[in-house]
């Protein structure tokens, strides 16, 4: 095989691998981006554990505020002492309804950028491996046979 057939036979082949490295990196890149996927998702059932750690203080707090209105006969205490405490229960379990429904979106978001990063990894990779480099191999080995039959007639 003539010496300039086997040059850009090495060529293309460096070509190629520059590619497939750079697809590589593009891909490991992008396929980092799960990672904060995964993050947000956990950290949406942290919240959701939080809602329901807000739900028993509410609880508690409504408790606490019915044991007071059992002391509303008594002298010196001022009118409806239990009023402030439920009222407090209340905005609690507001907060709570609050956290539950930002922690399920944040678990729904996350595991979408989660799956969206796993798939443009894959696509992007492809397509950088890809489209540089197929056109030119193909395009090569159809006319390498032709190239080859005139160097080797010189």
């Amino acid at each position: 095989m003539p010496r300039g057939i086997k040059l850009v036979d090495l060529g293309l082949a460096v070509w190629a691998a520059v590619w497939l490295i750079a697809a590589t990196l593009v891909f490991e890149s992008i396929k980092g981006l799960e990672e904060g996927g995964r993050a947000v998702a956990t950290a949406g059932e942290g919240l959701d554990e939080t809602s329901v750690a807000l739900d028993r203080a509410a609880g508690g707090l409504q408790e606490t505020g019915d044991a007071l209105d059992l002391l509303d006969s008594l002298p010196l205490l001022p009118e409806n002492p239990g009023g402030a405490v439920k009222q407090t229960a209340g905005d609690v379990e507001r907060l709570a309804d609050r956290v539950r429904v930002t922690g399920r979106d944040a678990r729904v978001t996350g595991a979408d950028a989660e799956d969206a990063a796993g798939t443009l990894a894959v696509v992007l990779g492809l397509a950088v491996a890809l489209a540089p480099t197929l056109p030119v191999l193909l395009l090569y080995l159809l006319l390498r046979p032709v190239v080859a039959e005139r160097v080797g007639t010189r």
